[in-house]
Formats: structure tokens, C-alpha cells, sequence
């Protein structure tokens, strides 16, 4: 099962002006009606913008991809993300994130990454704790760390190129990755899951779930869906109550929530 050849591929010139005004609109109406910053395209996946993100990402990939949230995402120099991997993504198989830039018009490398971390199936680390120079990489299911430096990891990070506005930027989530802020941005994510020898792509390697409220409920609510359909259902039953957009909404940074509801409002 294909993943990406690299820790990301760009697909330039992938959206239109109205692409781009559609997905705004939809961040802000989420976090205006929620209070959260994920799950904006739940309800839209049969939309022509989705319909063309979807189409381009199965394309590269040569695979069909299942969607399983998105989120928007403020960041500038009082917030930025620390080196991290999408853990809850360690439930499914295989998966890639399309990141797109809202705004400004271009960016100097949004994201960099570790490119040789996670690359290997049985070298799959689910987090890391950095304690001054020394970082401590750790897989919760084996027990296994590996101890790197800072410093080095800084100095040879795979840097991404340009984005502007329109293009889709595709990233392996399962590799370690982190924002870089030279200018404030806007963005929005999409998340999608595909291939697996299991039910609804979920991995052999579960993680555990008492770590990680969302990984249980996705669990939960696919093993209890038929298809693919029914899985994105039984989520927009889970986001009707608080408990269920708690839960759901855990992994997007929820200190930053309020930060994020002012910023989307001035797109």
C-alpha cells in the first residue's frame, strides 16, 4: 500500500478563489456555531471543493481516501506547534493530511520535518518529550525510545518550499512535523485514512486508547458502521453533544480555541 514517496508533495495551483472563499467561510461557521475548530467540511463532503480535494489526493495517491475531520489552525509567534506526529492516526493504516494555506497569499516553509523518524513499520514512535538538548522519542506500545539532539534535528529538518494560496500541500502525518512562523498564518487541514487489512482501515498497532480520548471513540463508532458512510454518521452524532465535540476536538490544541474564533474572523 502506497504511502507518500516523500514527507510531503505539493500540488500547485490545485484550488480556485472560490475553493479557498468556500473554505473560510466554512472554519468560520464551525467555530461561530461550536466552538471548535474541526469537522467545518463534515457536512460537505458532497460539495464541488471537497469533491475536488478528494479527487486530486486520490489521484497522487492511487488510491481511494476516506475522510476522517479536518481543522483550522492559527498560528504566529505566540503559537506555534512543537515537533509532534497525528498520533491518533496511529488507529488507521495509512493516512495523509491535504494542509492549505488561507492566508496571507504565500508562505516561506510552513512545515518541517524529521525525515527519518517513523519511517520504518516497526520504528513507529508516539511522541516525544524535549528536555533541553535532548530529545526523547518513546512508542507507547513497545516501550522502545530513542534519544536524539535538538540541535541536530533543528539543523537538518527537511524544510517545505513556498506555498502559496491554492495550492494543496500533502504531508505524512505519521512523521514527525512542526510549524515554522517566520509570518503569522491561516490555515485548514484535512485529514483522510485509507488502505488497512482491517475493518474501515484501522491498523494492527492500536495505541492505547486511555491516552487519547479520540483514538477510543473512533474505535467505538467504527466498529460500529458498516460503511464508510455510517462511520462519518455515527461522528455527527458523537459532535452533537459536548462530550462527543470534547472528545473529538481534543488533538487540535484547545487552550488556543478562543484565539482561534477571534482570528478566523479576520479572514
Amino acid at each position: 500500500m502506497p504511502e507518500l514517496a516523500k514527507p510531503y508533495v505539493v500540488l500547485r495551483n490545485a484550488l480556485d478563489q472560490d475553493d479557498v472563499g468556500f473554505l473560510r467561510a466554512a472554519c468560520k461557521t464551525r467555530l461561530g456555531a461550536d466552538g471548535i475548530p474541526c469537522f467545518a467540511l463534515i457536512d460537505h463532503r458532497k460539495h464541488p471543493t471537497y469533491l475536488k480535494i478528494e479527487r486530486q489526493i486520490t489521484e497522487q495517491l492511487g488510491e481511494p481516501i476516506h475522510y476522517l475531520n479536518d481543522f483550522y489552525i492559527y498560528t504566529d509567534n505566540t503559537f506555534r506547534t512543537g515537533w509532534h506526529m497525528d498520533t491518533e492516526l496511529f488507529t488507521f493504516e495509512f493516512a495523509v493530511n491535504a494542509w492549505i494555506l488561507l492566508s496571507p497569499d504565500r508562505i516561506e516553509n510552513p512545515l518541517g520535518f524529521i525525515p527519518d523518524i517513523n519511517v520504518d513499520a516497526d520504528h513507529y514512535f508516539h511522541s516525544v518529550n524535549i528536555d533541553g538538548d535532548d530529545c526523547t522519542f518513546r512508542n507507547y506500545r513497545t516501550g522502545k525510545t530513542q534519544t536524539r539532539s535538538l540541535q541536530d534535528i533543528e539543523a537538518r529538518q527537511m524544510h517545505t518550499p513556498e506555498i502559496n494560496v491554492g495550492d494543496i500541500l500533502l504531508i505524512n502525518p505519521k512523521l514527525y512535523h512542526k510549524t515554522n512562523v517566520e509570518t503569522p498564518k491561516h490555515a485548514f487541514a484535512l485529514k483522510f485514512v485509507y488502505g488497512g487489512s482491517r475493518k474501515g482501515c484501522l491498523s494492527p498497532k492500536q495505541v492505547p486508547s486511555i491516552l487519547w480520548p479520540e483514538v477510543k471513540t473512533f474505535n467505538e463508532v467504527i466498529n460500529n458502521s458498516p460503511t464508510w458512510d455510517d462511520f462519518v454518521d455515527g461522528l455527527r452524532e458523537q459532535l452533537k453533544t459536548e462530550d462527543g465535540r470534547t472528545k473529538l476536538s481534543s488533538g487540535f490544541y484547545p487552550e488556543k480555541f478562543d484565539l482561534y474564533r477571534r482570528m478566523v474572523e479576520t479572514l
